[in-house]
């Protein structure tokens, strides 16, 4: 039922184990079960979301302010999370199952989680569970879960406590090198990649910038053949997918309706002709210059005509792979060029590794737990020289005004990068 009482949907159970338990009436659209009773939430400052409306019921019959997710993979954060706004305090049950697996990936994700608590019911597996062990001591025994129960933020900060020290294990010889790029050169070159040293580590530099508050954005440039794609794909595969959304071409609203993440991440173009379209351009020049997008539009609702503000939060860098030598001068800005030789010299040496079939195999797990690692810090860096260094580039062009910020960035990726040999003050 809606918050007026009116009906909404209706889901039927047709049995008690096995797939196919449950199913919607045709025509049905799932809603948080309970929205009528929110009155009493607001009232008694807290509420209690648990999986399932009968678990939803048992609570309601113990007085307590409850709703019910019709499922845990149900939650809608545009549709549901307004619902909840203005109560203090939220009790969200955990299952010790795949559902409470399923419901603290969408929490993760959700404006609600900083007045989440997690309660468990152990060694009871919902509320329902528990009333049935002993229903005079339900309220008592629950209440007491209540009290114990964890704050989200303090959940997440020890689950990331104990996926660092785990990650740590795996890279922290490669952490620990003083000169992590050569080791990262060396490698990329028994892959098959010649004579782009230069041009891979500084590409390496350009994603670890999106660690920073500014990434570094770039262009790989080259003509046709040169080896622009194979560059950017070896390079990238060092990092992990989480680093990088890599795409060939969108359509003109595809960035600001897609659900995929893009704070601290990279937006792979292979082709600038990707971002031809002047729309999709403009989007992606406000996600770079702002370090988010915010696109309003209308939509047609049950109500009619409804306006949406789309907000889509970075900060994002943009890697693009072109043949061209100069890119829209909006974008051109924005982004730093990285330059693929096409002398003779470079082709005789990518024919000989074509050649050679002895490559080795690179063991890419110590690299993807390191940015991973690395993703988990606060990565504040400070450049005590960067007063000196102004003074000494020659401020010839009126486009050093970015360039410079991105030189600063670089430096700041390359001390993010072997954070673990510098000290902090």
């Amino acid at each position: 039922f809606s918050g007026d009482g009116s009906e909404i949907c209706v889901q039927y159970r047709m049995a008690m184990e096995g797939q196919e338990r449950f199913k919607w009436r045709p025509g049905s659209k799932p809603q948080l079960y309970g929205l009528s009773r929110l009155g009493a939430a607001h009232a008694a400052g807290y509420l209690i979301v648990s999986e399932g409306p009968s678990d939803a019921q048992t609570l309601w019959y113990h007085d307590l302010p409850a709703i019910g997710l019709p499922s845990a993979s149900t939650w809608n954060e545009e549709r549901d999370a307004p619902h909840l706004d203005g109560i203090p305090a939220i009790y969200v049950v955990i299952e010790p199952d795949r559902g409470g697996e399923t419901v603290r990936g969408w929490l993760a994700k959700s404006r609600i989680r900083d007045r989440v608590r997690l309660l468990s019911l152990a060694p009871h597996k919902d509320p329902s569970e528990l009333h049935l062990a002993d229903p005079k001591c339900f309220l008592e025994r629950f209440k007491a879960a209540m009290e114990s129960a964890v704050p989200w933020s303090e959940t997440v900060a020890a689950d990331v406590e104990a996926e660092k020290r785990e990650l740590w294990t795996r890279c922290e010889d490669l952490g620990r090198s003083v000169r992590i790029l050569d080791r990262f050169a060396d490698e990329l070159s028994s892959s098959g990649l010649v004579g782009e040293e230069r041009a891979a580590k500084l590409l390496y530099l350009v994603v670890t910038s999106r660690l920073l508050e500014k990434p570094v954005s770039a262009a790989v440039k080259a003509p046709s053949s040169a080896g622009k794609s194979f560059l950017t794909e070896k390079v990238l595969a060092f990092f992990p997918e989480g680093a990088y959304y890599a795409l060939s071409a969108m359509s003109e609203r595809a960035l600001a309706y897609s659900e995929e993440p893009l704070a601290h991440r990279f937006l792979v173009f292979y082709e600038a002709s990707g971002l031809r379209n002047e729309f999709t351009a403009y989007l992606v020049r406000s996600l770079l210059s702002e370090g988010r997008v915010r696109y309003e539009t209308v939509e047609k609702t049950s109500e009619g005509l409804r306006a949406r503000m789309i907000e889509r939060q970075g900060p994002t860098g943009l890697l693009v792979t072109t043949t061209d030598v100069h890119l829209h001068r909006e974008n051109e800005t924005r982004l730093i060029s990285i330059t693929i030789s096409d002398s003779q010299e470079q082709t005789l040496l990518v024919m000989l590794a074509l050649a050679d079939d002895s490559r080795p195999q690179i063991n890419f797990e110590p690299w993807h737990a390191l940015q991973k690692w690395l993703a988990h810090n606060d990565n504040v860096v400070s450049v005590p020289y960067a007063r000196a260094l102004a003074r000494l580039i020659p401020p010839v062009a009126v486009r050093l005004r970015r360039d410079f910020g991105a030189i600063l960035s670089l430096i700041r990726a390359h001390a993010v990068l072997h954070q673990a040999n510098r000290r902090r003050d």
